[in-house]
């Protein structure tokens, strides 16, 4: 059983900022920093991404939130995802990139659509096995 703790600088994504979305819109890009005195190789560190959602509004509504990862802060690709929203509600999901590709820039982003797109809360923090810092681009 691995063991996850929220460290320093975990917030990826907050909105409202200063308020709810309806557009889709891709967060603040941060470099994940792993801590190079606990012991634990930075491949083998497990990051989870722990995500509250409220989609409010919208005609036939769909929300997904969407964790891109980069090589140099500049070009982006999709290394995991949440489940894609089909309906009004409050969701929370644990997002697991232990398969995917986690890159040394991350980022989230959400997107929207439908007939008449949704607005969205949503907050983002990143969780770990190890301890680790967000350093902003």
């Amino acid at each position: 059983m691995k063991c996850y703790c929220n460290r320093v600088g975990s917030k990826l994504m907050m909105i409202p900022q200063p308020g709810a979305v309806a557009v889709t819109t891709e967060g603040k890009p941060v470099r994940i920093l792993p801590d190079q005195t606990d012991g634990q190789t930075d491949a083998a560190q497990d990051y989870r991404f722990v995500t509250v959602m409220n989609v409010v509004g919208g005609t036939q509504p769909t929300a997904q939130l969407v964790i891109q990862g980069s090589v140099d802060g500049v070009l982006w690709v999709d290394v995991a995802s949440g489940t894609n929203r089909t309906a009004a509600g409050l969701y929370t999901e644990i997002i697991d990139s232990a398969n995917s590709l986690l890159l040394p820039w991350v980022r989230a982003r959400i997107v929207l659509g439908g007939t008449a797109n949704p607005s969205v809360d949503l907050a983002v923090d990143i969780v770990a096995t190890g301890p680790f810092q967000l350093s902003p681009s």
